[in-house]
């Protein structure tokens, strides 16, 4: 940002509060006292990046010429597309605000919101949100979230993402969950980060889908063949 982070923030926690091979999250405070998170991307992981890739496919390609039934070269061609969506935080930023936009009719899910004015591609700052992990039992039990609640909210969430709108998170580990009980309406409320890969179905496949969804509850194995 061409700044010094005294100039930027008021405090700047230097502990991340997550860290992955991409980049790591900081929570801060902002001069007009906004409580925002940080994403930082790490300083040569564009330069690695590429790196990586054409390691993986010179790997792969002996493997391949090693076994020739291995049938793995499709990694190559996912991270060559995906890879650099994911390093580019504006794509993100946008991502965050689609899936915000198209699941509005869910009042429990909470989607950070994006200060466009500060970030970047490679640093994005986002409202600051706090919660338990979704794995985290005993914060559930704590706060006395409704592990059955939860479960039904976070089915009806990825069945509306595949079935209905086919624009689907890519990354839903623990880290990227998070929940919390509302203080004033005691709801509780999932919060989804980390909008950098989302994965487009096409029609058809969806289709197939929920047809394979059908073949499971009739047992029906032959389509469950089919549609697998």
């Amino acid at each position: 940002l061409g700044k010094e982070i005294k100039e930027l923030f008021v405090s700047f926690e230097d502990t991340p509060l997550g860290a992955a091979s991409l980049a790591q999250v900081h929570k801060a405070v902002l001069p007009d006292g906004r409580t925002v998170a940080v994403k930082v991307q790490h300083p040569k992981v564009q330069a690695q990046s590429t790196k990586d890739i054409l390691l993986m496919e010179i790997l792969l390609l002996a493997v391949k010429q090693i076994f020739p039934d291995f049938e793995f070269m499709w990694l190559v061609e996912e991270a060559k597309k995906n890879l650099p969506l994911e390093l580019d935080f504006l794509n993100e930023g946008k991502n965050a605000e689609k899936v915000a936009q198209m699941l509005k009719c869910f009042d429990f899910l909470k989607v950070p919101k994006i200060y466009w004015e500060l970030s970047t591609r490679r640093v994005l700052f986002m409202e600051f949100m706090e919660g338990g992990q979704v794995n985290d039992k005993a914060y559930m039990e704590r706060n006395g979230i409704n592990v059955n609640e939860l479960s039904r909210n976070l089915g009806k969430l990825y069945s509306e993402m595949i079935f209905v709108n086919g624009f689907v998170h890519c990354d839903p580990h623990p880290g990227n969950v998070l929940v919390r009980k509302c203080p004033i309406t005691c709801k509780t409320h999932i919060i989804l980060l980390d909008h950098g890969l989302y994965q487009n179905l096409t029609d058809s496949v969806r289709l197939d889908y929920c047809r394979l969804w059908q073949a499971l509850i009739k047992a029906d194995m032959k389509r469950v063949q089919k549609y697998s």
